[in-house]
């Protein structure tokens, strides 16, 4: 079985969410110094990840790209370190956080920066999951 994982990249932190059985499982809050160490460990543990899944944070009116250039750097990075071993992907996540909300909503959960991220960190996977031969 193959599977993905996806970061969500941010300047202190990164959430990790990883593919199990085809479900898009939040995993850890990670600090952006420790990211690729941290995926090293992934990968030793799950031998079997194929692709690396990146969110792409565009503004929604094109007026602050500063994240955005931090995180396309990173992917940059990834792709130097990895790419012969791992596809590795930029996913547009603009609207994941609203989709947070929402969820949190329904669930009767107090809106926690924490939850809200893994939750947003397993919906961009879900939204890859779905549409895999987009990517392929």
């Amino acid at each position: 079985m193959n599977r993905a994982i996806a970061i969500d990249y941010w300047d202190k932190r990164c959430w990790i969410a990883l593919e199990v059985e085809k479900i898009a499982i939040p995993k850890e809050i990670v600090l952006k110094i420790n990211i690729i160490e941290k995926l090293k460990e992934y990968f030793k543990k799950y031998d079997d990840i194929d692709t690396i899944i990146v969110w792409l944070p565009y503004d929604l009116y094109w007026k602050d790209l500063k994240q955005l250039n931090k995180t396309k750097e990173f992917l940059r990075e990834l792709k130097n370190k990895f790419k012969d071993k791992y596809k590795i992907i930029g996913i547009d996540e603009r609207f994941s956080s609203f989709e947070a909300d929402q969820t949190l909503k329904k669930l009767w959960s107090k809106d926690n920066l924490a939850k809200k991220d893994a939750i947003s960190a397993s919906i961009i996977l879900e939204t890859y999951l779905s549409n895999k031969t987009k990517y392929a």
